[in-house]
């Protein structure tokens, strides 16, 4: 894991946050283990959700909530878990290929809009992201977490794959998990002042400022930057780590690029997403409405 470097996000304590890809190794006094949050996630969902023979019956039609593109479920599970099986939507998505250059090896940037059109907060929302080159071979994947994406609203995903050459296709696919009824009237985040710069060796800079309307102190929310082209096309993006926003205070937040871009979008697009809260903590909760530059 990367740890001496100034181009990671900060949480509490200044501990370093690493990006996505990275992951954790637990020593033993024999061997190191790579642990995979994901298989531990899966391991844990089979348990508690059915046998393995349940789930990996090839007989009776296909019942899946799984949304990729924008599209509906291919089929509606009569499950609790798919109560508002259409209103999680795979939005906007797309990416730029940066080839290798003096200040760096070759980049993808990519960027995901996902969007919630029902009347309850989507919790535990899981997203599958690929990008192949022309014969269809993967060059790189995602998985992602989404806690929380409240009512009629969107959540935002974006970053770097870094050694990441010959991209021509992305895919996108979210899985919803269950849905939770608001408890009191909603609210909204006000972002506002977005800028977005260009600066040296081809990076970007986005700038924005946050206000909150809730009256309980907001700890490490995520601040994702969308970035459009002149058509409105996702070109790319990038996040960072928000350590907290006072109750009914307001907050700053920069999130930079190093993929490769050498002059600012067109327009920018700021979200913020829950990351740490749980189902009853959010219940209050607003829309998380983006600001565009």
């Amino acid at each position: 894991m990367l740890t001496d470097t100034s181009r990671w996000s900060h949480a509490r304590g200044n501990e370093v946050v690493p990006y996505r890809w990275q992951a954790t190794v637990v020593k033993t006094h024999r061997k190191s283990i790579l642990v995979s949050s994901s298989l531990v996630v899966a391991a844990f969902a089979l348990s508690s959700c059915g046998s393995a023979a349940e789930k990996t019956t090839t007989q009776g039609d296909p019942s899946s909530s799984v949304v990729a593109g924008g599209a509906t479920p291919t089929a509606t599970a009569s499950t609790e878990e798919a109560s508002s099986p259409d209103a999680v939507t795979v939005e906007d998505y797309g990416f730029t290929q940066f080839p290798k250059s003096d200040f760096g090896p070759p980049v993808v940037t990519y960027g995901v809009i996902i969007s919630n059109s029902g009347q309850q907060i989507a919790t535990d929302v899981r997203v599958q992201i690929g990008i192949e080159d022309a014969s269809g071979t993967v060059v790189d994947s995602r998985d992602e977490f989404i806690p929380a994406i409240l009512p009629n609203t969107a959540v935002a995903l974006a970053g770097a794959n870094i050694e990441a050459t010959g991209a021509k296709k992305m895919t996108v696919q979210a899985l919803p998990g269950t849905y939770e009824d608001l408890e009191e009237e909603s609210a909204n985040f006000e972002v506002s002042k977005v800028k977005t710069r260009a600066q040296e060796f081809g990076s970007l800079k986005t700038t924005a400022a946050v206000a909150s309307p809730f009256t309980k102190d907001l700890k490490d929310l995520q601040a994702v930057a969308i970035y459009k082209d002149a058509k409105g096309k996702v070109v790319g993006g990038d996040f960072t780590f928000l350590n907290f926003i006072p109750a009914k205070g307001k907050a700053t937040v920069s999130i930079e690029s190093y993929a490769g871009f050498k002059k600012a979008p067109a327009k920018t697009e700021v979200y913020i997403a829950l990351t740490s809260l749980r189902p009853p903590e959010v219940a209050s909760c607003s829309r998380l409405l983006p600001a565009e530059t």
